[in-house]
């Protein structure tokens, strides 16, 4: 039995491809806007219920190293009570935040990717921002009802705005293979950012609070406006994923509401 798992274990990735290129060919079978829609929905999920057997599988053979982490999560999460290092679990009251596991990652990729095991039955909803106990993850982009798929920050467009405290605004941009790090751009010329300074998320409120996403650690102006491009190492470990959690604006449809007032 342990043979065949290691098995699956091993080639899941080839499994997966099988699916995917079923589903592929299923697909362009069909011409129907209507009918599209419901078999991506249906190959969503099947693909997704394919990778949460392989990695629960995977899980049993780790679940010593899993404990460990999770009680080293607890322990951060207690110790960190009131201080700057976990705002988004500590000062602010207008979210909630909804534990989700990781099924299956990329990091490595030019375009990476990122699957949890909930859904819109667990009140996932699309736009919902992402986070780790470190830092700053990613943002809910696709749903069905068990599982969801997220655009990490490890992607072309997985770009957010972000800002250095007292030195206004700028764009956090990942687009190199080293998965530690990521650029800040156009932080005003009068704003010179230092090494050490914390870089926090700027979402919309209906994706998530304020999060660290890093710290600088250079920082250089573009010779064309003089602004500041900074070199940031990011706070989450995005080689190392595990639990994260889905940040739910408490009050989302009292804003949606003032949104739609003001359209």
């Amino acid at each position: 039995m342990r043979q065949l798992i290691l098995f699956i274990s091993k080639y899941r990735n080839t499994l997966l491809l099988i699916v995917l290129v079923a589903f592929s060919l299923l697909r362009h079978a069909y011409k129907n806007p209507v009918a599209e829609h419901r078999i991506n929905t249906i190959g969503f999920s099947a693909v997704a219920n394919v990778q949460s057997v392989l990695f629960g599988w995977k899980q049993y053979w780790n679940l010593a190293t899993i404990n460990e982490e999770l009680a080293r999560e607890n322990a951060a999460l207690r110790t960190g009570r009131g201080s700057n290092k976990f705002p988004a679990f500590t000062n602010d009251p207008g979210y909630d935040y909804l534990p989700v596991q990781v099924i299956q990652y990329s990091y490595n990729k030019s375009n990476n990717y990122l699957l949890i095991n909930a859904g819109t039955k667990d009140g996932i909803t699309t736009g919902m921002g992402l986070i780790s106990v470190d830092g700053w993850v990613g943002t809910i982009i696709e749903t069905s009802t068990h599982f969801s798929s997220a655009l990490p920050l490890l992607h072309k467009k997985g770009s957010i705005g972000a800002r250095i405290p007292g030195k206004g605004l700028g764009e956090l941009r990942w687009e190199s293979s080293d998965y530690g790090s990521a650029k800040l751009y156009d932080i005003q010329r009068e704003h010179e950012p230092m090494v050490g300074d914390t870089v926090y998320s700027y979402t919309r409120a209906s994706v998530a609070p304020p999060t660290i996403a890093g710290w600088v650690k250079s920082a250089s102006q573009n010779p064309e406006d003089l602004s500041w491009v900074a070199e940031v190492t990011l706070a989450h470990d995005f080689s190392n994923m595990d639990w994260l959690y889905a940040c739910r604006l408490v009050h989302r449809d009292a804003l949606d509401t003032l949104t739609i007032g003001v359209e």
